[in-house]
């Protein structure tokens, strides 16, 4: 039983972790079903609940959600995410409540819903413990991209704070990890920026992050940090660098395997691919250093 349950706890670290580095969408799909038969097989119920929840956030990103991850589990008892989330509170899986959240966040924040992502980064803050799962260092950057937009769409000096938080929290983490936080920390600096008005240094800090992204070979973080910058230049008007980088955040997202992004409204009218709007650009590098 030993083995079984450590195994378990391995196949969901080795899922989380390649979601977390920007690994296929499909390949993690595919992952995450065969190893919900088999915890589902083994009778691994907490496992099996942390699997489907996680499959259900990885089929809205790669644009599956006509399937239903939870029908592995064939008792009925837990059909989507809010009976998770029962069974999870009533069994006191605190872990497993935070899991929960977490994808809730990631979801909601990749398709703009970003009341719903600051709800679940709360709740999964008023769970958290004194140990950081890898998961926290997601939801802390998350969250404070959460928190700039809506100061910028509410003017609440609450939000500005938690971003701020999370600016500090990435400065020292950079400093242990450069090449897993620079880009993160950089697209949180330029989101600061965006939010004081200090627009060069904001456009500064999104190119860091694209490039940081670009060489690390984080091309999920790299389309996100193309897509916001593209929000940045729709705001001030600059059309031209708007399109190129909404079509540059396509193809990063493409490249993810993240169709289910595509479908959103910013995407819509971005029908030129990035190839042809900047010659010889390279989505995703894979040929570039490799961590220290």
């Amino acid at each position: 039983v030993g083995d079984i349950e450590f195994a378990a706890i391995s196949s969901k670290g080795y899922i989380h972790h390649g979601f977390i580095s920007g690994s296929s969408l499909a390949t993690i799909e595919r992952e995450c079903a065969a190893i919900s038969l088999e915890m589902m097989q083994s009778n691994q119920l907490h496992s099996l609940v942390w699997c489907m929840n996680h499959h259900a956030m990885i089929m809205a990103l790669n644009g599956k959600q006509g399937r239903d991850p939870f029908a592995v589990y064939k008792n009925g008892s837990i059909n989507n995410y809010h009976d998770a989330l029962a069974y999870a509170e009533t069994t006191g899986r605190r872990r497993l409540m935070r899991a929960i959240y977490s994808n809730r966040l990631v979801e909601a924040f990749f398709f703009g819903r970003y009341s719903e992502a600051m709800d679940m980064a709360e709740k999964y803050r008023n769970e958290s413990e004194i140990s950081m799962p890898i998961e926290h260092v997601l939801n802390s950057f998350l969250e404070g991209l959460t928190a700039f937009h809506l100061a910028r769409s509410e003017s609440c000096s609450r939000w500005m704070e938690l971003g701020e938080n999370s600016i500090h929290s990435f400065r020292s983490w950079a400093v242990h990890s450069a090449w897993n936080f620079d880009n993160k920390l950089f697209l949180l600096e330029a989101e600061s920026y965006f939010c004081h008005g200090q627009y060069d240094k904001a456009e500064e800090k999104y190119q860091s992050a694209i490039e940081s992204s670009r060489l690390h070979r984080f091309v999920h973080e790299e389309g996100l940090a193309c897509e916001l910058f593209g929000s940045f230049c729709k705001t001030r008007g600059k059309s031209s660098k708007h399109i190129e980088l909404m079509a540059r955040a396509r193809d990063c997202y493409k490249k993810w395997e993240a169709y289910g992004l595509l479908e959103k409204d910013c995407f819509k009218n971005c029908d030129t691919s990035c190839d042809s709007i900047i010659p010889g650009l390279s989505i995703g590098n894979e040929k570039g250093d490799s961590p220290p």
